[in-house]
């Protein structure tokens, strides 16, 4: 963890180092963040937002149209948070299931990974997101 925040508090200083540099372009683009859609193995349709906030981590939405699993078909909302490490994101959140649907309501965990040949995002369950 020590790592974790002494990498985090050097990317800080570095991004506002450039940042304050004049003509300096940035150094790197976050490639998670946006908008990204997939089809889930049950067929429900997924939207994943993303938007920025402080370096390295990100504020997150999720709705799955009828999450079968979690909610018995019902649609699902995930809100929370992602920390990014290089080509992985892992997201931290609260599902919610919709009015009708499993009561349940609970912290939830997901792993992404990015595929900078293809720009695609694929998950711990194996869907591939693409960019919408």
């Amino acid at each position: 963890m020590r790592k974790f925040m002494l990498a985090v508090t050097c990317a800080t200083a570095l991004a506002a180092l450039t940042v304050s540099v004049p003509g300096a372009s940035s150094a790197h683009t976050d490639v998670f963040l946006g908008t990204w859609t997939s089809t889930d193995h049950d067929g429900s349709h997924q939207q994943l937002d993303i938007r920025g906030s402080a370096p390295g981590t990100h504020a997150v939405r999720l709705y799955d149209d009828a999450a079968s699993v979690a909610c018995q078909g019902y649609p699902a909302h995930v809100q929370g948070t992602a920390d990014v490490d290089a080509d992985t994101m892992l997201v931290t959140g609260t599902l919610t299931c919709q009015p009708g649907g499993n009561p349940l309501v609970g912290r939830i965990s997901l792993l992404f990974s990015y595929s900078p040949g293809t720009d695609t995002l694929t998950d711990d369950s194996g869907v591939t997101w693409v960019r919408s």
